[in-house]
């Protein structure tokens, strides 16, 4: 069987990167393949022919050296299944089988291909919810196709249909549907951009809206409960208590938001952070109690605020969805334990300070900037799918009205 290998080839002048290839032996044969990478020497591994990341490297080389990483990974598997695929044919092949074989797959250039393309210059420029979204619908579209590539001209609105039923036998409702719908449609656009040839009306006979939904508040008492449990004795729940109990103190932060904050952000005893769904500058007020909770997380070595993203040199991306989806587990476990009707989730946390500022009279405006709104208007709208007490009084004021034999 072939075998594969890393390596680094460094560039005869000094100071300029290197070149990074796979060498493919097969029957002592010796070929070549170049992922067109470059990388400079110190960042080399040349004892584990792995690529690394120096303590040196500032963020904008750690963003592209993960990224380098990530295409290596996926090279490298791809080559491992082409292999995979000559070996369980049974017939003789060469080293030059392999390389044509992963060329033509590089260069059919079909809708799979351009969007792992997409996704990894979404990656290089920092674009993370991007990346998240795109490859979540390439993953969704790979079990559709059962792992195939698919080409262009083989995307019809029939496809598109087919992919939605595909979607809802998965038992996904019709947001979840119109998630993977509207993010194929935005990557068919930059293909379109690009001048790939896509059909036209292609998603004319899919659902592409969103249905509202209730969003869930609960009241400040619960809100002491969940920081008074004692959770001593279940340290991941009382990680994801503590991340929740920090949404809640900085006025229902994201956790994308969360994750990524520096130690730098905080100066003068406020935070200042950028919020990544809307690129606003936000400034919170470190209370005594945000402090606390803070140190009660413990010695971080890394440059982050909080241990969520613990490996500075790893992959970011992967580190901040094992961690998003694992305080989320968590955190409706304490719920549970509580009792609560609501389903705890961190998004809770944010709805809860906006209703609870919200019934305390505290203004409009003065909710819209703690929260990052963009307009006032979203933030009428936002308390308006929390609060429905008002409505729910009227309806109890008419019931009672009618018992009590009263006519208006």
């Amino acid at each position: 069987m072939a075998t594969i290998k890393l390596k680094y080839n460094p560039s005869a002048r000094e100071g300029k990167e290197g070149v990074l290839f796979f060498q493919i032996i097969h029957q002592r044969q010796v070929k070549r393949i170049y992922p067109n990478i470059n990388i400079c020497d110190e960042e080399w591994d040349a004892e584990h022919n792995s690529v690394i990341i120096p303590s040196t490297a500032d963020a904008k080389r750690i963003e592209y050296l993960v990224s380098v990483n990530e295409s290596l990974k996926e090279c490298l598997t791809r080559l491992i299944v082409l292999i995979a695929g000559f070996e369980a044919k049974g017939f003789k092949y060469t080293v030059q089988d392999v390389v044509n074989a992963f060329n033509d797959s590089r260069t059919a250039e079909g809708v799979v291909w351009f969007m792992r393309r997409l996704i990894e210059e979404m990656r290089k420029i920092g674009k993370r919810s991007a990346v998240k979204r795109f490859k979540a619908t390439l993953n969704s579209i790979l079990r559709y196709t059962q792992g195939n590539e698919v080409d262009w001209k083989d995307v019809t609105p029939t496809f598109i249909l087919g992919y939605e039923e595909f979607l809802m036998k998965c038992g996904l409702c019709r947001n979840s549907t119109s998630f993977y719908m509207r993010n194929l449609r935005t990557i068919f656009n930059r293909a379109t951009e690009q001048n790939f040839k896509t059909a036209h009306n292609l998603f004319k006979h899919v659902y592409m809206g969103v249905d509202k939904t209730v969003k869930r508040a609960v009241a400040l008492d619960t809100i002491r409960r969940i920081r008074d449990i004692d959770l001593s004795a279940h340290p991941s729940l009382d990680f994801a208590r503590k991340v929740f109990m920090f949404a809640f103190y900085t006025r229902g932060m994201s956790f994308i938001d969360i994750a990524f904050l520096k130690k730098k952000d905080i100066s003068n005893g406020v935070l200042t952070y950028s919020r990544s769904k809307t690129k606003q500058h936000l400034s919170v007020r470190i209370e005594p109690a945000t402090r606390n909770l803070i140190d009660s997380f413990g010695n971080n070595e890394t440059s982050f605020l909080l241990p969520i993203i613990t490996d500075e040199y790893g992959d970011y991306e992967r580190q901040y969805e094992n961690a998003y989806y694992r305080v989320n587990r968590n955190i409706r476990k304490v719920g549970e334990m509580l009792g609560l009707e609501t389903k705890l989730t961190l998004y809770v946390a944010r709805h809860a300070w906006a209703s609870i500022a919200h019934s305390n009279n505290v203004s409009v405006s003065t909710i819209s900037k703690a929260m990052g709104h963009d307009s006032e208007r979203t933030t009428i709208i936002y308390l308006q799918s929390l609060d429905s007490s008002s409505v729910d009084k009227a309806n109890g004021d008419i019931i009672r009205m009618m018992d009590d034999g009263n006519i208006k």
